[in-house]
């Protein structure tokens, strides 16, 4: 195994920080997983979709948008071919988190009214 430096802004650096720790894994093990799954994926026939499946790991795009993209029957078929292309499977995408962070703090409004 080796070692290599990059340079990464430091607000993007954060952000991977949270989306790995949302993920269950480290940055080092995330940016090795989308290494291996980009090499991987890259000369496979179905390499098309391979955006999609990294947004939809990254939690930019939520589970039922990413099946209707990738054409699956459900979201077990989506987790399947995530992980067979080396991704980690988020937990909820960035919007689902905002928008349950927006209707909590309209909940928290609420009570303290």
């Amino acid at each position: 195994m080796s070692n290599f430096t990059v340079a990464i802004p430091d607000d993007l650096l954060t952000d991977a920080k949270v989306m790995a720790a949302k993920a269950g894994t480290s940055v080092n093990a995330l940016i090795r997983t989308l290494l291996d799954g980009f090499v991987q994926n890259e000369s496979s026939p179905k390499s098309g979709n391979f955006e999609i499946l990294l947004r939809y790991s990254l939690g930019q795009i939520a589970p039922r948008k990413a099946v209707k993209l990738l054409h699956l029957e459900d979201e077990a078929a989506l987790e399947k071919i995530t992980r067979q292309a080396g991704f980690p499977i988020p937990r909820l995408s960035l919007q689902e988190t905002d928008n349950m962070q927006k209707r909590f703090g309209e909940m928290l409004d609420k009570a303290s009214s």
